[in-house]
């Protein structure tokens, strides 16, 4: 069965060589298409069987028809035609940082490289310098870059469609009235930015009935192993879940044991021992009577600890922390009132601030910061000056009806020398200033730290945009020095972001951590391109639970004028 991000990268491959020769607007419906389907909730086979392809955005009947091929015929006619012509891994390339299509078109011109074999072997043999238009530092920048691939693990999905496209298989679940009771665990429950399998925890009193329910559904495409209490089958989605009934009196016990991570599940149990008594799936047992089982809660009570809440089972001293009842009051998912980073189709977004505006009032938010780019990012359609004040003057008339308030944001370019990318006089117009590094940032540790510190220091922004840069599953994490990144933070009152879009989740959860001992305050955000991004806030929200913050640790907890006030 083809999965939403199989059929995306298709669609992008399409448009990549489209690009390549030439063609005006095709590109661009395609990867708009790209963009809808790789953010869907829902699976793209549902919605096909259904009828409803050409409600999708971006989607009209020629895309629709290619569409359908491939979940037909698991190919594109089309495709296969240019693939004939550009016979290049685009799909890998393009995960590799600064190999767009024209760059890699021209390494396949001038050396035939097709994939990353061909690409090794061209770097071993110093080849790409000798190509007009690159020279020594591209050939070092692309080897750096490839290095950087190479070290990133791809083996695992990310929560930000893994836990959609799981709820709508609780949802079948519990609409089945053959389950009492069906809830996430594991590393899905803790939120984890990453998810290798997923778990699924269940009382049934027809547990026969309620695996061969399950066995059945649209999104399992094979059983790996089938019991009447545990049955393991793989996922269209790409993993695999496993799904165990348990009784009642169990099932607190069981969600605590299948939701830490190994580590602390380790010391959650040798405390048990020490107190004479045995943890297991079970329940918490004195000799062969139990104690507890039924209740999660109750579990970590009779070991003397408070409840300890299921994003924060990672030992990373949660566990000391419940012992002393020191554990931080969490900022809760409904306390986040607004969302500070959201694109509109004004720089590289696809949607009008009146259809974001609209959308995040639907999803009970009381303000948006519209932060498009600044015009050193040309890739993604930045505005500049003149621009900015004519969409600005658009958000103050916006808002003097609006239900929801706009906020008139920037997301900045930190240029190569650290200065910034608009004019002083028109960064006074802002309600909202985030600092961002996209571009040159193959210097050394040092002068990228150096570079963002200065613009911490200029007092013209608010919050550093997604400090590592890191995109999971295709580049790691710029290597800054966070300590002094976190201490130019903490003096200049500025705030570190933690962007909730799935690719990025950046802050991590242990920067996080790390920065609240700074007396750092942070700002979420979903990082939205499109209206289907908004739901991403919840996902920041949950990176800060991770990192033990607290409503006070998070400026989304304010309201609308206590933001305007905010130092810059």
């Amino acid at each position: 069965m083809v999965s939403n991000k199989d059929l995306a990268e298709k669609l992008n491959n399409i448009a990549d060589i489209l690009e390549l020769e030439g063609v005006k607007w095709e590109p661009r419906a395609y990867r708009t298409a790209a963009l809808t389907i790789s953010s869907l909730s829902e699976d793209i086979n549902k919605i096909y069987k259904e009828g409803k392809l050409l409600s999708l955005e971006g989607v009209g009947k020629s895309i629709a028809n290619s569409i359908e091929e491939y979940l037909q015929n698991g190919k594109i006619s089309k495709y296969e035609k240019l693939k004939e012509k550009y016979p290049i891994d685009f799909e890998t390339f393009r995960k590799i940082r600064g190999l767009g299509p024209k760059r890699v078109y021209a390494l396949y011109k001038a050396l035939g490289i097709r994939d990353i074999k061909d690409l090794k072997e061209a770097l071993e043999n110093h080849k790409i310098s000798n190509i007009e238009g690159f020279g020594e530092k591209s050939e070092e920048e692309i080897r750096k870059n490839l290095q950087s691939f190479m070290t990133v693990k791809n083996d695992r999905l990310l929560l930000g469609y893994v836990i959609d496209y799981t709820n709508l298989i609780l949802k079948k679940l519990r609409n089945s009235n053959v389950f009492e009771r069906v809830e996430i665990a594991g590393s899905l429950r803790r939120r984890k930015e990453t998810i290798g399998d997923v778990d699924i925890l269940a009382i049934s009193d027809k547990p026969e009935i309620g695996m061969d329910f399950f066995s059945k559904i649209d999104e399992v495409t094979g059983i790996v192993v089938k019991g009447p209490k545990k049955t393991t089958v793989e996922l269209s989605i790409g993993t695999t879940c496993d799904i165990r009934i348990l009784s009642k009196e169990s099932f607190g016990a069981a969600m605590q044991y299948f939701t830490g991570n190994k580590d602390h599940n380790v010391k959650i149990r040798k405390i048990a021992i020490s107190k004479g008594l045995k943890l297991n799936e079970y329940g918490l047992f004195r000799g062969k009577s139990a104690i507890a089982g039924k209740d999660e809660e109750e579990i970590y009570n009779k070991l003397g600890m408070e409840f300890i809440p299921p994003e924060l089972r990672e030992n990373t001293g949660e566990v000391e922390a419940a012992q002393n009842n020191k554990l931080p009051k969490l900022v809760s998912y409904d306390e986040i009132i607004g969302d500070l980073h959201v694109h509109t189709k004004d720089s590289d977004g696809v949607n009008s601030l009146e259809e974001m505006a609209e959308a995040a009032k639907k999803r009970g938010l009381k303000y948006l910061a519209l932060t498009n780019h600044s015009k050193s990012l040309r890739v993604a359609h930045g505005l500049d000056d003149k621009r900015f004040l004519e969409l600005n003057k658009k958000i103050e008339k916006f808002n003097e009806k609006g239900s929801i308030k706009l906020l008139k944001g920037v997301e900045l370019e930190i240029l190569k020398d650290g200065s910034l990318d608009l004019k002083d006089d028109s960064l006074k117009q802002f309600d909202f200033v985030i600092g961002a590094l996209h571009q040159n940032l193959n210097m050394g540790n040092k002068d990228l730290t150096d570079r963002l510190i200065k613009a911490i220091n200029s007092g013209k922004i608010n919050a550093v945009a997604h400090p590592t840069d890191r995109i999971i599953g295709q580049r790691e994490g710029l290597k800054l020095d966070f300590n002094r990144v976190m201490e130019a933070c903490e003096n200049n009152d500025v705030l570190l972001e933690i962007d909730g879009y799935p690719e990025r989740s950046d802050l991590p959860f242990d920067l996080v951590k790390k920065a609240k001992d700074y007396k750092i305050k942070f700002s979420l955000s979903s990082d939205s391109h499109r209206i289907e991004h908004l739901r991403f806030l919840e996902f920041a929200s949950a990176i800060a639970r991770r990192g033990w913050l607290e409503k006070k640790d998070v400026i989304n907890t304010l309201g609308y004028n206590e933001i305007l006030r905010l130092k810059r």
